[in-house]
């Protein structure tokens, strides 16, 4: 089965294939604002009785920009091997995938999953409320949990490098990055004056602590998870786009989270409520020799994800005036999250 790049190559015929169903038709239609790849609703009719097979699906292709393509290939190649190789055997909540595959120098990719409605995606803008919040930090245990320091992760090399391995070449390009960053938006003193001195302290942050690790999601922010109405038989919260999964300190995708997802007010009243409840599940989940005290240390040292995922992103995306707000609301909280 042919890697399919535009949505014009989603056929009856080719679903035919990848379902092993007879398809009688599809209809297709845009979904979301993605950054860096775009997703598409498939509305599926069989031949026949077809009530074994999901009459709705989700197909997540590369950005149509030729720009965008090359510059995160290595990027869809990573979301496509998580998908096929890992997803299955980690108990995080992800879409079932139906088909995964990309081409060979990465630039195009095929990603075929459940339609996970009714449940809908969180606001960047908006925030969500704790409830949410604590629901999406369980969740996002079950993939630290499933591979907690384990050191199988170093043969993988399809993931994306962990910071620790690139910080000192990055450290000049992230500077230069900051400041393109701060000068092209109308941040606090006190937010550029934090998103400068991360960058100016970034290799140590990144090759500290040296562990835990884990399989990081990296960009576990609302607009990648969806969200189900507490009637719905889906789980309550589940994690998308794995472009960014590598290895490093867990409690970063934790602390992204809640530094840029909740707003100030809400995130002092209940973060140490919140981080409480994520690492109980990882203990349920068997993560054994990690203390409560050491967790929150290494939450609060993992709040400097919200600047690097900030600066990073809006280097590497293609540019909507969304992403532009959005980033600046994201450094905003993120900042306020660091300065307490």
């Amino acid at each position: 089965m042919s890697v399919v790049d535009d949505p014009a190559g989603l056929t009856a015929a080719w679903l035919s294939d990848v379902l092993d169903a007879p398809v009688a038709s599809v209809s297709v239609a845009p979904l979301g604002t993605g950054q860096m790849a775009a997703c598409h609703r498939l509305e599926v009719t069989y031949r026949g009785d077809g009530s074994a097979h999901p009459s709705r699906l989700v197909a997540k292709l590369p950005s149509p920009d030729p720009t965008v393509r090359t510059s995160v290939a290595t990027a869809y190649r990573t979301e496509v091997t998580f998908y096929r190789d890992l997803a299955p055997r980690l108990p995080v909540p992800t879409p079932r995938c139906w088909f995964a595959d990309a081409s060979e120098d990465g630039t195009a990719f095929t990603l075929l999953l459940d339609d996970m409605a009714p449940a809908t995606p969180g606001d960047q803008f908006a925030g969500c409320a704790p409830e949410a919040a604590r629901a999406a930090a369980v969740a996002v245990a079950g993939l630290h949990a499933g591979s907690w320091c384990d050191p199988a992760l170093a043969a993988l090399d399809w993931l994306i490098p962990p910071m620790s391995a690139v910080a000192e070449p990055l450290q000049p390009m992230l500077a230069d990055l900051t400041e393109t960053f701060i000068a092209k938006r109308d941040l606090t003193p006190t937010t550029a004056e934090v998103f400068r001195h991360f960058a100016a302290g970034f290799a140590e942050w990144a090759t500290t602590p040296a562990e835990p690790w884990s399989l990081i999601h990296n960009d576990y922010r609302l607009d990648n998870l969806l969200f189900a109405p507490a009637d719905a038989s889906l789980p309550p919260v589940t994690a998308v786009d794995w472009q960014s999964l590598s290895t490093g300190l867990p409690l970063r995708d934790l602390a992204f989270l809640l530094g840029t997802g909740l707003d100030p007010e809400s995130r002092r009243a209940h973060e140490r409520a919140i981080v409480s409840a994520y690492h109980a599940t990882l203990l349920s989940l068997g993560v054994t020799g990690y203390d409560a005290e050491r967790c929150w240390e290494d939450y609060r040292h993992g709040l400097f994800q919200g600047p690097l995922i900030c600066v990073l992103g809006e280097a590497f995306a293609a540019p909507t005036e969304r992403g532009h707000r959005m980033f600046t609301v994201m450094a905003e909280r993120a900042a306020t999250a660091i300065t307490g």
